[in-house]
């Protein structure tokens, strides 16, 4: 007999699943109180997703947000924002997603330098998780997300059908605070996107992208990476020149 054995190799420490999403979103802006520069926003946000095995963005609706803002603009390159989200998660066995209602408080602050074709931002965002997970056990995880991006402003022609058109893109890293029953790690999600944005109207902008974004889940072993197309309008009551989209939610986790 051979003395030597073989050992079975060991299990990785780390999966890696990709799970194709979708993201539709529609923003209403408007003023307030104009003489303190406070305005709000009111976001309406559709997430679909496919699964392990479905290539299929749009194959489950994933969830239903609303997400209503106050927006401070009394600074010259700076804004503050504090938010409010109601997220509807609805479940996805073949994605093992739960069925939950979590609901966030968010604080944000966005700094912007203009530079002579484009504009560069810096965005710290703080917001605390509410809500009860698959067991029924009530969670309060605090999250900072920091996000640097840039966008791009492309030469106007005249009589144009889309004005003010821009090319953005932002790289974003999440980390959560969670108890240490409920997760492990600090690291939550490492997310890209690129999109064109340009305005129909004087009012209404548009914007079209794709996103590809790393989530470690609560197990602390398994990786999942969602890429997808967004499309998002945003209908300003003021008239704006430019819309940059610097503050779009584009959440699938």
């Amino acid at each position: 007999m051979n003395p030597f054995k073989l050992s079975a190799q060991s299990e990785p420490q780390y999966k890696l699943g990709f799970i194709p999403a979708s993201i539709s979103e529609i923003d209403v802006a408007f003023p307030m109180i104009e003489k303190w520069k406070i305005s709000g926003q009111v976001d309406v946000q559709l997430v679909s997703q496919g699964a392990y095995t479905n290539s299929n963005p749009y194959a489950y609706v994933q969830r239903f947000v609303v997400r209503p803002w106050l927006v401070y603009s009394g600074f010259k390159h700076m804004k503050f924002y504090v938010g409010y989200a109601r997220n509807k998660k609805y479940e996805i066995k073949e994605a093992g997603n739960p069925e939950i209602l979590e609901r966030r408080l968010i604080l944000m602050g966005t700094y912007m330098q203009k530079m002579v074709k484009g504009s560069l931002f810096e965005q710290v965002r703080f917001e605390t998780k509410f809500f009860d997970d698959k067991n029924g056990i009530k969670r309060t995880i605090p999250r900072l997300r920091g996000r640097f991006g840039v966008n791009h402003y492309l030469k106007q022609k005249e009589n144009p059908i889309f004005t003010s058109q821009n090319i953005s893109y932002y790289t974003e890293i999440m980390f959560k605070f969670p108890s240490k029953d409920y997760a492990e790690n600090r690291f939550d999600i490492l997310r890209q996107s690129v999109y064109y944005s340009a305005g129909l109207t004087k009012n209404l902008t548009v914007l079209t992208g794709i996103i590809a974004q790393m989530q470690l889940r609560s197990n602390g072993s398994q990786f999942d990476v969602y890429y997808g197309p967004t499309v998002a309008l945003k209908w300003n009551f003021q008239p704006k020149i430019r819309e940059t989209f610097d503050m779009v939610s584009n959440d699938v986790d």
